[in-house]
C-alpha cells in the first residue's frame, strides 16, 4: 500500500488514538526512551491536529540531545506565555544573551524577532515552529497527496532548504525565496522553476497555518513564472510543423515482448502509461475498461476516474487480461521510500521496450491519440473527459447520452 490508513506518528489504540513516535538511536541515552507517546484523542481528525505539535516537541528534543542549539524563536516558543509578562519581557527571559540594540544603536533584528513570536505566543497563535519533516507530515495529513506529488514536495523542499542553509523552514525569508527563484530558472526551465515553487507555495500555506505565525514566503512566486510571449509563440511554430506521433510499425506486427498488450491499450485508450500498467483484472469488462484510484496505483487527479469504451481492436487484447484477479502486470510496480512514505510507480520500466518495439515512447500515444481525435473535429471537453484532463464544463461527465459518443470518439482511432 502506498498510505497506511492509519498514517505514521498514528496509531489507534482500543478507544482513542496515540502519537508515537521512535527516538533516534543515537539520541536514547539521552533521552532515556526508545519511544515519545502521547494522546492523540479520541478522533483521527483530533490525532492529526495534535501531530505537528507532537513533532515539534520531540523535534526540539532531538536537538537538545545531540547538542544542537534551539533558535531564539524556538526558546521563546518553549518558554510559552506567563502571565503579566509583556512580549519584551518574554523576549528578554527566553534569551537573556540578546540585547534589544546592536552596538552603533539600532534595533536588533534577531531580538525584534523574538518580540514578535512572543506577541505570537501572548496572542494564542504561535503553536509549535515545524522542522522540515514535521511540515511534510502536517501537509501530508491535510492533502492526502498521491505519493509522486508527496515525493515532489520532499525534493522540492530539500533543494530549498539546501539552497538557503538554514536548518529549519520558519528561518527562511522572502529573500531566500526570490534568490531561490532566480537560481531556479538559471539550470531549468520557467514551467518546470514554476512547478518547484508551486510546490513550495503550498508547503508554506501549511507551515503559517500550523504555526499559527509567520510570512507566507512563497506568495504569487509560481505566478511570476507563468509562460511568456516568446515560449507561446515558438510553441505554437513547433506545432504548425504538425509533429508526427505515428508507430514506426504497425500495431498489428508488434512482438517482442510480453508488454505488447501494454502498448496496444495505450494506443487505442490514450490513457497515461501508469493508469494502464496498473489495471487489474476487475477493471476489464465487456465494453469498457475502468481506470479507478487504488491505493497501489494512484490518479493524477480526480479526473483521472474515468470509463474508456473499448476499441473493436482491443476486444481480443483484453480478453485474456480479465481472467484471474488483481493486478496484471505486478513487474511493473516499483518501491521506494521518500522520508518515510512508500512511493509506488508504475510502468517508468518500459520507454526503452516501448521504443523497441512499436518506434515511439509512451507519451507519443497520448499525443497520437488527442491529434487524431482533434482532426475528426471532436469537442475539446469531450476530449479532456476522455483522456483525464480537467474538462471546462462541469456538466461533462459520463453517462446517459454522452456514452455514446465517447464510443464513437474511441472508434475514430486508427
Amino acid at each position: 500500500m502506498v498510505f497506511r490508513k492509519v498514517p505514521n506518528y498514528i496509531v489507534k489504540a482500543r478507544a482513542s488514538y496515540q502519537l508515537v513516535r521512535g527516538v533516534p538511536s543515537d539520541c536514547q541515552a539521552k533521552v532515556g526512551k526508545k519511544k515519545w507517546k502521547q494522546g492523540g484523542g479520541k478522533t483521527i481528525n483530533e490525532a492529526r491536529a495534535k501531530l505537528p505539535e507532537f513533532l515539534s516537541w520531540t523535534d526540539a528534543l532531538i536537538a537538545e540531545a545531540r547538542g544542537e542549539q534551539l533558535t531564539n524563536e524556538e526558546k521563546v516558543i518553549r518558554q510559552g506565555d506567563v502571565e503579566g509578562w509583556s512580549p519584551v519581557v518574554l523576549a528578554e527571559e527566553a534569551n537573556p544573551q540578546v540585547g534589544m540594540y546592536l552596538d552603533d544603536g539600532s534595533p536588533n533584528p534577531a531580538f525584534e524577532s523574538m518580540v514578535a513570536m512572543a506577541e505570537a505566543v501572548k496572542a494564542g497563535k504561535a503553536n509549535a515552529l515545524l522542522s522540515s519533516e514535521g511540515l511534510l507530515q502536517a501537509r501530508r495529513l491535510d492533502r492526502e497527496p498521491a505519493p509522486r506529488t508527496f515525493q515532489g514536495w520532499v525534493k522540492a523542499l530539500d533543494a530549498f532548504m539546501a539552497f538557503t542553509t538554514k536548518s529549519k523552514p520558519f528561518q527562511c525569508t522572502r529573500a531566500d525565496a526570490v534568490a531561490y527563484k532566480d537560481a531556479l530558472l538559471t539550470r531549468m526551465g520557467r514551467g518546470s522553476a514554476k512547478t518547484q515553487l508551486a510546490y513550495l507555495a503550498g508547503l508554506w500555506t501549511t507551515l503559517v497555518e500550523k504555526q499559527g505565525t509567520g510570512e507566507h514566503i512563497f506568495k504569487g512566486l509560481p505566478g511570476t513564472l507563468d509562460e511568456t510571449t516568446k515560449s507561446k509563440a515558438l510553441r505554437a511554430a513547433q506545432s504548425k510543423r504538425n509533429q508526427s506521433f505515428e508507430p514506426v510499425i504497425p500495431y498489428e506486427e508488434w512482438t517482442g515482448s510480453i508488454y505488447v498488450p501494454v502498448f496496444q491499450l495505450l494506443y487505442f485508450t490514450g490513457a497515461r502509461l501508469a493508469e494502464i500498467a496498473g489495471l487489474k483484472a476487475e477493471d476489464i469488462h465487456e465494453d469498457h475498461i475502468s481506470v479507478e484510484w487504488s491505493e497501489e496505483r494512484s490518479l493524477k487527479t480526480a479526473n483521472s476516474v474515468r470509463d474508456i469504451p473499448l476499441h473493436p481492436s482491443l476486444i481480443k487484447v483484453v480478453e485474456p487480461l480479465s481472467n484471474g484477479s488483481g493486478h496484471i502486470w505486478p513487474r511493473l510496480m516499483t518501491t521506494t521510500k521518500t522520508a518515510g512514505v512508500e512511493v509506488i510507480r508504475w510502468g517508468h520500466n518500459l520507454a526503452k521496450p516501448c521504443k523497441k518495439v512499436t518506434g515511439i515512447r509512451p507519451k507519443d500515444f497520448r499525443d497520437r491519440f488527442a491529434t487524431q481525435l482533434r482532426e475528426h473535429d471532436y469537442n475539446q471537453v469531450n476530449i479532456q473527459r476522455l483522456m483525464g484532463h480537467s474538462a471546462l464544463d462541469t456538466n461533462s461527465t459520463y453517462g446517459g447520452k454522452n456514452w455514446e459518443r465517447y464510443v464513437e470518439m474511441i472508434r475514430s482511432i486508427q
